[in-house]
């Protein structure tokens, strides 16, 4: 995640994105480099697939509230997700909003739903889709 920190140098203040440069992650290995939108893209995956307060190495900001979900219908869920992915997804400060398409039962999973949305960002759009269970 890159972060905008602020700098004064005498009377002049200056705002700088750090690089978002990182590591190419895979199942089981680490291959290569990326940065800009495919960077952004590994950062959702991460951010979508942990539970927000589940874990003690991220702060209270990281991660998603998925679990909340589970046993509603899907007229809630439906109410409801587009807040959810805005609130997790835009504390990284490269993208700037999340919509959501649709939301419809699974045909694959029982008991689930896939929520498809665009993530905006400073790097361009891109659509993605999701499952949870409900």
């Amino acid at each position: 995640m890159s972060l905008i920190s602020d700098e004064t140098i005498g009377r002049e203040s200056y705002t700088y994105r750090q690089p978002d440069l990182t590591y190419r992650l895979g199942n089981t290995t680490v291959a290569g480099k990326i940065d800009k939108l495919e960077s952004i893209k590994q950062a959702v995956y991460h951010i979508l697939s942990t539970e927000r307060y589940s874990s003690p190495i991220y702060d209270d900001d990281y991660g998603v509230e998925l679990e909340r979900y589970i046993g509603k219908d899907i007229g809630y869920i439906q109410a409801d997700i587009e807040n959810t992915l805005k609130e997790a997804l835009t504390q990284d400060d490269r993208i700037t909003n999340v919509v959501v398409n649709d939301v419809e039962k699974s045909n694959k999973q029982k008991n689930a739903c896939v929520i498809k949305f665009t993530v905006y960002t400073i790097y361009g759009n891109y659509n993605e889709n999701m499952s949870i269970l409900n």
